[in-house]
């Protein structure tokens, strides 16, 4: 069977539970998961591999059907690649317009954390730097950008069938503009005041001058 293993370069990650106590059940239902999506452009060169390789997890799952199979995985959208402009309504919907974006999860209860490193070498070890808690200051956040290894494989079971892909490891690549489920807002968005005229904080006891 081909090597079903892809690595991504560069690519934006969005919403990443990759750590040990991120996990969560899918929909709220099942098992939890360590999971992220990954957005590429739609001219972005490890495209043609990624697609190679759905391919070769359809033909590995259904060898003599794998044609028709995905025929039916993307008429209804049980592939692991999806358009970006469904999520344009979404607070963060304008990072995913116009891209592609892969979904992926590892089952938490048979897996362990992703595997995710640094793209700074360890003195220690003359390897990049193992990441081991979403703490680290180097830690892969919604919005920044990584190179990811996926592995894709064909499902049939608990009613589902399609193709999907897990997460076998993270590498931080750059910072980005960070993203959140809503829109949030900045030190700009306020009005302050110098010091000297801030006024006193509720409860706190009036000074002498003021008895």
């Amino acid at each position: 069977m081909a090597d079903l293993k892809i690595k991504l370069t560069n690519v934006r990650i969005t919403f990443p539970k990759l750590f040990k106590g991120q996990e969560e059940s899918f929909a709220g239902k099942g098992d939890p998961y360590y999971s992220a999506s990954f957005l590429l452009g739609r001219d972005h060169p490890d495209i043609p591999k990624l697609r190679e390789a759905i391919v070769a997890a359809a033909q590995a799952k259904w060898p003599t059907q794998w044609e028709a199979m995905l025929l039916e995985f993307r008429a209804k959208d049980k592939l692991p690649v999806h358009d970006g402009d469904v999520k344009a309504a979404k607070p963060y919907g304008a990072a995913y317009a116009g891209k592609l974006f892969v979904s992926a999860r590892n089952n938490a209860k048979t897996n362990p954390p992703v595997p995710v490193f640094d793209n700074i070498i360890d003195p220690a070890t003359k390897e990049a730097r193992e990441i081991k808690d979403m703490n680290d200051k180097r830690a892969p956040y919604s919005g920044s950008f990584v190179n990811v290894f996926l592995n894709l494989f064909g499902y049939a079971k608990d009613g589902g069938i399609g193709v999907g892909a897990s997460i076998a490891g993270v590498q931080f690549h750059a910072d980005g503009d960070r993203l959140a489920g809503g829109v949030t807002s900045t030190a700009a968005d306020y009005e302050a005041v110098p010091a000297k005229e801030a006024p006193a904080a509720a409860g706190s006891a009036p000074s002498a001058a003021g008895t």
